[in-house]
């Protein structure tokens, strides 16, 4: 990780991978909202997951607000390599792209292994002062965890859900 590295100037992202779509423009324009939000105080480094959902549509509002930020930027942080195995053609496009487009990747481990999506989401929160969730309330799931690790670590948390 860059030495200039700052977690008080960086956010992260978590949500489900499946959300109500019906309201992906309502999510996404409080999202939109939130990153500037953020920016404007000081935060210019954003790291997402990068899973199917709502990881991917902050990682493309991040990158759709580059010309508009100056000195934004957005880091991948992908639990383990071929974390797009699994993925529909379409996503595993989604992600090529996006990846090709982030400032920086780390990848946090070569191959699979059972926490490994936990690890990512611990990552995510422990490098960062705020969390931007789309998180449903569910008391279940890597949101769920993720949301209460952030708010135990005393994070900033916004849901914009």
């Amino acid at each position: 990780m860059d030495p200039k590295f700052s977690e008080a100037a960086t956010a992260a992202f978590t949500g489900h991978r499946f959300f109500d779509f019906s309201r992906k423009e309502e999510v996404k324009a409080r999202l939109t909202a939130s990153v500037l939000d953020a920016y404007e105080h000081g935060i210019t480094r954003f790291m997402t997951g990068m899973a199917v959902g709502f990881d991917m549509l902050a990682a493309e509002v991040v990158l759709s607000m580059k010309g508009l930020c100056p000195g934004i930027e957005l880091m991948a942080v992908v639990p383990y390599s071929g974390q797009a195995e699994r993925f529909s053609d379409y996503n595993r496009r989604r992600y090529d792209a996006l990846l090709a487009q982030v400032d920086e990747t780390i990848v946090l481990s070569d191959q699979y292994y059972t926490r490994c999506f936990l690890e990512r989401d611990r990552f995510l929160v422990e490098h960062s002062s705020m969390l931007i969730a789309c998180y449903d309330g569910r008391e279940k799931g890597g949101t769920f965890w993720t949301v209460r690790l952030a708010e135990s670590l005393a994070r900033r948390v916004v849901n914009v859900y």
